[in-house]
């Protein structure tokens, strides 16, 4: 083991439910949501720098910012101070943007673990937890993984049992999702979508994963219908596959009862060009 370089494993998550139960007066949106992480992830490798070397930050898409736009570069300005020295830090995407998948939120979460770690930081494990909670709603969560309910705006967590292990197929299309759109979108709805978060709350532990899959959802599908988003659904649908949106999206989830079934909704989806398809599965941990 190299002790000057680390090298961290980061899950993504998805929204077993979301619910919006509100609006506060800042404008920011109440929900109650189930986050789990699932087995879709990015790498960030940190090496230990000389202490007055200025801080580097590589991607390999590039895409990504790498400066201080990006939520990786501001956990190491919490960290080490307005003009991060002493560090480099690579991250290697496999979480895709704009998909309501947590990958800027995990990031920093791995960045905030990562530089405690490599640079042996007299961090305790409460003032982490209130650097992350600072930098982003979904943060926080990520420093801890597995289940989790989710309450306020999402800064309010609650661990829950580990959920047993279940099959997922996952896709995403080349388009996004604006979620201040998303947000207006659903306060513009007469009637609220039906909430999701109590049944899968019901469900989530049982050894029934039929169960869990019926009753999970999220508001956000009542409002999303991006073209590749309908054709997920559609493909999904054809293997008896419940589709559910994760976030605000574009990324879309179903669980599956066997193997074949999760392959086979795979191998439809990359016929039909979706750019992200993956066959994974929900996991009890976070960072690693």
């Amino acid at each position: 083991m190299n002790p000057e370089q680390i090298t961290l494993r980061i899950p993504a998550k998805i929204n077993l439910s979301l619910d919006i139960t509100g609006r506060r007066a800042d404008g920011y949106h109440t929900l109650r949501s189930v986050f789990q992480t699932v087995g879709v992830f990015d790498l960030l490798t940190l090496t230990r720098l000389r202490p007055d070397a200025p801080m580097k930050l590589f991607c390999d898409d590039p895409a990504v910012p790498c400066d201080e736009r990006n939520l990786v570069w501001k956990a190491a300005v919490r960290l080490l101070g307005a003009q991060p020295c002493g560090i480099a830090m690579h991250l290697k995407k496999g979480i895709p943007s704009q998909a309501g998948m947590g990958g800027g939120s995990a990031d920093c979460a791995a960045a905030l673990i990562g530089i405690r770690k490599l640079l042996r930081l007299p961090v305790s494990d409460e003032e982490l937890h209130a650097h992350a909670a600072s930098l982003g709603a979904d943060v926080a969560f990520f420093l801890y993984g597995g289940t989790a309910l989710a309450e306020g705006i999402g800064e309010k967590l609650t661990p829950l049992a580990p959920m047993p292990e279940r099959l997922l197929v996952m896709a995403k299309g080349s388009e996004g999702v604006s979620t201040p759109a998303a947000y207006r979108a659903l306060d513009a709805l007469e009637t609220p979508p039906a909430p999701h978060t109590d049944g899968v709350l019901l469900h989530y532990a049982a050894d029934n994963p039929a169960a869990l899959f019926d009753a999970w959802g999220n508001d956000f599908d009542a409002v999303t219908d991006l073209p590749e988003v309908v054709k997920i659904r559609e493909i999904m649908c054809g293997h008896d596959i419940r589709p559910v949106l994760s976030g605000s999206g574009a990324a879309v989830f179903g669980g599956c009862t066997s193997i074949q079934q999760a392959e086979e909704c795979a191998a439809a989806l990359k016929d039909a060009g979706l750019p992200f398809v993956r066959v994974c599965r929900t996991l009890s941990d976070g960072i690693r």
